[in-house]
């Protein structure tokens, strides 16, 4: 890893193995296929072929692992494990608030709630919830499953959410308003992508995400990183930094 310094703000610039980054911002292109590697054909990862043998490996390890005598107590201890009334809420502390995601048997998809640090200490916290993904996932009819929300420091009023279809790779972004505890109308919102997106100010953030071809890297992670002001349209944010193919990912924060 290399950590870069750029137009007033960090970068951290991933790649693959150890070496020593060009300075250059211009693309290099992605190291070549090695003939010798016989699962090459594996890096297609959203490819017919390489699929079926991910699934063909998942219904092999499923048979072996359910055949077993221990399975079906195993599964049911853990799921009493998860579901159990006894787990410790581990808190995020933001502004005056502890926040605290929460799955158990009647909230499944999970409740994004919070409290005080006075009722934190009780045996019995009293939690407000801000947002419950049940009913978002109902009330849209989407299998929503929670991935993190970025909130803008220091009064931590408003957040990008991140929700996956089904616990994905890929991600839909849109802006919160912890106050209202409600999405933001014509916030900051991005589409489905492997998307990246931090705040700069409240009216400007930093976003990779799918800008169309040659945005992302070989690794299938943003390449490029832009300024987005509110108000404006995706195709209007200013190019800040550009990794290179062969980097795993570049994330502006």
């Amino acid at each position: 890893m290399k950590l870069l310094s750029a137009i007033g703000f960090s970068l951290i610039l991933c790649t693959g193995c150890v070496h020593e980054r060009q300075k250059s911002t211009t693309s290099a292109p992605a190291t070549p296929a090695t003939p010798e590697d016989p699962y090459f054909w594996l890096e297609d990862t959203d490819s017919e072929r390489a699929l079926d043998w991910v699934y063909q490996q998942n219904r092999a390890c499923t048979n072996q692992l359910t055949a077993s005598p221990e399975f079906a107590s195993l599964t049911q201890r853990m799921l009493a494990i998860r579901d159990s009334k006894e787990k410790i809420p581990e808190p995020n502390k933001r502004a005056a608030y502890y926040y605290n995601f929460w799955r158990d048997d009647h909230h499944v998809r999970g409740l994004w709630r919070r409290t005080s640090a006075a009722e934190y200490r009780k045996a019995q916290p009293k939690w407000e919830t801000v947002l419950d993904l049940d009913q978002l996932a109902q009330h849209e009819e989407e299998n929503w499953v929670w991935s993190g929300c970025r909130t803008l420091y220091p009064k931590h009023e408003r957040g990008l959410i991140e929700i996956t279809r089904g616990g994905g790779d890929t991600g839909v972004v849109r802006e919160f308003d912890l106050v209202k505890k409600e999405f933001v109308t014509n916030g900051f919102t991005l589409p489905e992508a492997k998307s990246v997106v931090m705040w700069r100010d409240e009216n400007t953030v930093y976003v990779g995400t799918d800008f169309g071809p040659g945005s992302f890297t070989a690794s299938s992670y943003p390449r490029i990183v832009k300024e987005w002001k509110r108000g404006t349209p995706l195709s209007a944010a200013r190019s800040v930094f550009e990794g290179n193919t062969n980097d795993v990912g570049v994330v502006g924060f």
